[in-house]
Order: structure tokens, then sequence, then C-alpha cells
């Protein structure tokens, strides 16, 4: 009971002395309604003094237009403080039925301007305030309406009034629940981000695991056999090559120990990862799926192979990305292998219009192709695990539309994995 009538005093006062929350307009529209509310409130002013002129009380003209310039007063803040408007508008509307003699013949003692702004006051406080605050501007309006109007009238406006605020009450809840929801999408494809891009270097480690593994599985192989292949070894090069031997199959150890958490809840990787020259098997099979690739190999062409899966995993997400956002382009596969790097460039013209795809492969284009070896399942952000995969080998990587239309990815690896 206690925090009940904390609620309502914290809410009365509010209606009191609180102030209006403040306004952040997005639109021009938005930005001039201050402006449009003045040059309404001196419209209605020049109206509300002819109109006094003739039904008011007999005084001087500047009594009138003090008269006049109290009943518009509220429409000149309605746009920036509503509920400073509702009070204002409340006052005036006493005065003018203690104060004022309209003589109009109509049930209610108030000139038309106030008959017309009163609603759009009410409705404007329903929308910007909270439903404790409304209960007063409610029972305010109450109290005014029985206060000043004929029996007979006072039901039909109580329901208008009501109608007003609850209305504009759902207005606003409908806004706070729809900014709610955007906010919360907005931090949802936050956390989808950076899930995947955690999950795409849960990937790029694991696959970068099993090569050096397969290197290092060698060294000790080859240092541990070189005694027996070797004729005529000295002990203390057999102590060294033992010793090379031992070392490389502590840091496997540490590595499986380190990294063996990424395959704690996923199937392990058992089939050969592919290479450079998979690429060609690559480009056949999306021929086969309908895609017009053209593609210039490197036959015989060595590379690194950390660099050699990165090149063919960054071009099947290339593939899968043009294949589903430029349905029916010509995909043109490029790769330049230089003293130091080896250029991969994937590009695709403008998509089909009959095909109702759109060119491209926006960021968060979705997953690689379905026979993707090793994917984990649920969506993966293409050009995120792109970027990541060739800056995992210490690459570069771009992409984006280009002046013809089309799309192009283009991917920079060094022949020198850097870590």
């Amino acid at each position: 009971m206690r925090s009940v009538w904390k609620v309502v005093l914290r809410d009365l006062r509010a209606f009191l002395i609180g102030s209006d929350p403040p306004v952040r307009p997005r639109t021009r529209l938005g930005r001039s309604l201050p402006t449009i509310g003045v040059v309404v409130a001196i419209l209605c002013g020049l109206a509300s003094y002819e109109y006094l002129r003739g039904n008011g009380p007999h005084v001087g003209s500047l009594f009138l237009a003090l008269d006049a310039a109290l009943i518009v007063a509220p429409i000149g803040l309605v746009a920036t403080r509503p509920l400073l408007a509702w009070r204002v508008a409340w006052l005036v509307a006493v005065y003018t039925y203690l104060a004022v003699d309209i003589d109009q013949g109509t049930p209610w003692p108030w000139s038309p301007v106030q008959m017309l702004s009163y609603p759009v006051l009410l409705a404007v406080v329903a929308v910007r305030h909270r439903r404790g605050v409304l209960v007063w501007v409610g029972l305010s309006a109450t109290l005014l309406v029985v206060g000043t109007v004929r029996s007979q009238n006072i039901a039909g406006l109580l329901l208008a009034v009501t109608a007003i605020l609850v209305i504009g009450d759902q207005v606003r809840r409908r806004r706070e629940v729809q900014a709610a929801l955007a906010q919360e999408e907005e931090r949802t494809e936050l956390a989808q981000a950076r899930r995947a891009v955690a999950e795409e270097r849960n990937r790029i480690a694991r696959e970068m695991h099993d090569v050096v593994a397969h290197h290092m599985s060698l060294i000790a192989v080859r240092a541990e056999t070189a005694v027996y292949r070797i004729d005529g070894v000295p002990p203390a090069v057999a102590e060294e090559l033992a010793a090379i031997a031992g070392t490389s199959r502590e840091a496997l150890v540490e590595m499986r120990r380190l990294l063996g958490v990424l395959r704690s809840t996923e199937t392990p990787l058992v089939e050969p990862q592919p290479v450079l020259d998979d690429l060609t098997r690559l480009v056949h099979d999306a021929r086969e799926a309908g895609v017009d690739v053209t593609f210039d190999p490197l036959p015989g062409a060595t590379v690194p192979p950390a660099v050699g899966l990165a090149a063919f995993r960054i071009a099947q997400e290339a593939l899968s990305n043009a294949r589903r956002h430029a349905a029916g382009a010509p995909v043109h596969i490029a790769l330049t292998l230089g003293p130091s790097a080896l250029d991969l460039s994937v590009r695709n013209t403008a998509g089909d219009p009959s095909s109702g795809a759109r060119s491209g492969a926006p960021s968060g284009a979705g997953s690689g192709d379905a026979g993707d070896a090793g994917d984990s399942g649920g969506e993966r952000h293409g050009l995120l695990g792109m970027r990541e995969r060739a800056t995992a080998i210490g690459g570069t990587f771009e992409a984006g539309p280009d002046a013809a239309g089309g799309y192009t990815v283009h991917a920079t690896l060094p022949l020198e994995v850097t870590p």
C-alpha cells in the first residue's frame, strides 16, 4: 500500500509541476511543428479576437486581445510542451467560465477555438506521457466538464475525453513496444554477427590446427626415422634429432589440448582439407548446378596448405553468394600467383531481373554451399567469414559492388603465412 501511494503521489507531482519529455524529431515536418504551432496560434488568436468582439463582454479592445491571447497560448505550446499547454488551457477554461461572459447560446462556456483545441491537447498529452499522469489529466478534465458544462451534456463530453485518452495511451504503448522490439532486433543482429565471427574463427582455428598438426607430425616422424634412413649419423646429431622429435610431439600435445575445446561439441573433421587444385572441382560442381562460371586455373602451382585452404573457402563462399544474390549472373574466378602472394578475384555481373534476385552479396549474406565441409550449422555471415579467413593468415580482403553493377570479391593471400 505504501508503494502504491508513492506512485500516486509521484504521478500527481509530475502532473502538477513535472516537465514534458524532450522531443527529438527525425523528419523535417517534425522539426517544423513548433513553428507551425505558433503560426496556427496567431491565426486562431485573430479568429478568437473577432469572435469575442461579437459574442464576448463589452470591454475595450486591449482586454479582448488579452483574452484571445490566453485562449490560443496552449496551441503555441502543444508541439513541445503538451502537459504545460494542458495546464494553461485548464486555467484559461476556468477563467473563461468565471470572468468572460460569452453569449453564444451553446451548452459550454468556451469559444470555438477552445472547443477545437482541447481534444488536440488531450491527445498529444496522452501520446507523450505515461498512464499515471493521464489519470490525473483525465480527472482534471472531468472536474472541468462537471463544473462548467450543462448537466445534459456532461456524459457525452466525458465519454469523448475518455476515448481520447485511451486511444492516445494505446498509441504511446504501441510506440514503446515497437521501439523495444527494434532495440532487441538490433541487439540480436549484433549478437548474431559476433557469434558468426566467433564460429568462423573457431572453424579456421580447427582447420589451421589440422594443417599445422600435419606438418608437425611430419617433422616428428622424419626426425625420429632419420637415424634409420641415413647411414652414419653421428651420435650427437642423432641425439639432436631425437630432441627435435620430442619437442614436436610436445607441441602437438599442447596444441591439441588448447584447441580441443573447439571439437568438444562437434564432429571431428575426418575428411582431407581442400587445397588450391580443388578449385577446379568446385567450379565443375558449380557448373553442374547451373552457374555460368569461367575459371583460369594455375596447374602445378605450389602454395602453402593454409593459403590453398583459404583461397578455396573464399571462392566457395563467393560462388554461393553469387548464386543466391545474383541468380543467373555469369561469375569469373581469377587467380594470380606472384612472388610473395596469391591474388584471388571472384566477380559476378548484375543479376537477372527476371529471377527476382538482386546482384551482389551484402554483408551477412548467408552461409556457404551445403557441401561446405565442417559447417557447424546455423546462419553464417558470408563476408565476415571470408574476411576472417584472409586476415587469419595475414592477408587482405575487399568486397563490394563495382561500377558495372556487379559485385567483386578480392583477396590477397601471402605465401609466407603469418600467425
